[in-house]
């Protein structure tokens, strides 16, 4: 799964995005038995969605590539691989003769984190015992209520208008825990660029206000899914957090939670085309802790949380320092040293570059 992941996980937040192209982008995608070898029963699949697929397996039974894969991933030199291909035809046939197509079963709904299912019910419960009684629950605020305070805890449309560019330092936080350099780029109304710097490779992305780009130092220009290109732009708005409701069609606070101890109310949220997200705003600070979504992959829906922790003020906005992202097995973020705003940069900076000869 190491193979292209790297390039995605600094916008990953992509997986939860209809698949919507903008402008003229990369060449059609290939599909998986056109880029990889020895494909069999994901044949058709387009290539750009093979690692969430890959994650959703390696979540589902708790296990990292390397169970299944040796280095050449090519090879069907592991027992694990070979069972993992009947399973997934199994999962298939399962869907289409019962519940018409649908997927409904997955490798989750047996493994659950575990690379051998557990057919026996736990034990430990006791169903029979009389229930506590419950608490009574605060009301609920309205959407409106939450995200005008949101608004105002992030200092408030007048302070973010006079913020005009902003350049972010710091680094990507590997799942491995290891840091590399990272710099982001952005300037209103609608330009971002950023770099994570690897040992011997620099991939970057970006959008220029019109059209985005992936970009490899050691490769050139890269394919990106449409739904990265999608959020791409989206994340190039310079004023993104203000404009959090208006991205989705309907609003609704459904209770009170808990995000790392702290009290949140938890927001529904809809978007045009059905898509749900979970949002979680501190009931003291207001606050936006926690984003939480589900993507489809032709395995099943691969959840994917952000998390925002570290506010600061700078030049009167609040900004988050430190962001991390989860999806099952695999948690990775972004650690900022450095936010400077109102600064110059030159509009070339937003442009795809040219790989060096």
């Amino acid at each position: 799964m190491t193979r292209t992941i790297n390039l995605f996980l600094p916008l990953l937040t992509v997986m939860i995005c209809a698949s919507v192209g903008i402008q003229a982008q990369a060449p059609p995608t290939k599909t998986v038995e056109q880029q990889y070898k020895n494909i069999q029963v994901l044949q058709g699949l387009p290539a750009t969605e093979l690692d969430p697929v890959m994650a959703f397996m390696s979540g589902s039974l708790g296990v990292r590539c390397d169970y299944c894969h040796s280095n050449a991933f090519e090879k069907d030199d592991k027992e694990h691989k070979i069972a993992a291909r009947k399973m997934i035809k199994m999962v298939f046939d399962i869907n289409k003769a019962s519940f018409n197509g649908n997927t409904e079963v997955t490798c989750n709904t047996c493994h659950r984190g575990k690379p051998r299912p557990v057919a026996a019910p736990a034990v430990g419960q006791n169903l029979w015992a009389p229930a506590p009684p419950k608490q009574a629950e605060p009301p609920l605020p309205t959407p409106d209520s939450i995200f005008e305070k949101y608004v105002q805890a992030l200092g408030g449309t007048a302070a973010w208008d006079k913020i005009t560019s902003r350049i972010t330092k710091g680094s990507r936080i590997g799942a491995d825990n290891v840091l590399v350099p990272e710099e982001l780029y952005q300037k209103a109304p609608n330009k971002i660029v950023t770099t994570t710097t690897y040992p011997g490779n620099a991939f970057s992305n970006g959008f220029n206000g019109t059209t985005a780009w992936g970009f490899s130092s050691k490769d050139g220009e890269q394919e990106l899914p449409a739904a990265f290109l999608k959020q791409l732009k989206d994340d190039a708005d310079f004023q993104k957090p203000l404009h959090l409701k208006s991205q989705f069609a309907n609003l609704r606070v459904v209770g009170q939670e808990k995000v790392n101890d702290r009290p949140v109310w938890v927001v529904v949220a809809t978007k045009e085309d059905r898509q749900r997200e979970r949002l979680f705003f501190d009931t003291e600070t207001g606050l936006l802790l926690r984003r939480y979504a589900e993507s489809k992959t032709i395995l099943g829906n691969l959840p994917l949380q952000t998390d925002y922790d570290d506010y600061r003020d700078v030049d009167g906005v609040k900004l988050p320092f430190l962001i991390h992202w989860a999806f099952p097995g695999r948690i990775w973020g972004r650690k900022i040293t450095e936010i400077k705003q109102n600064v110059v940069i030159d509009d070339a900076k937003f442009e795809l570059p040219k790989k060096q000869q």
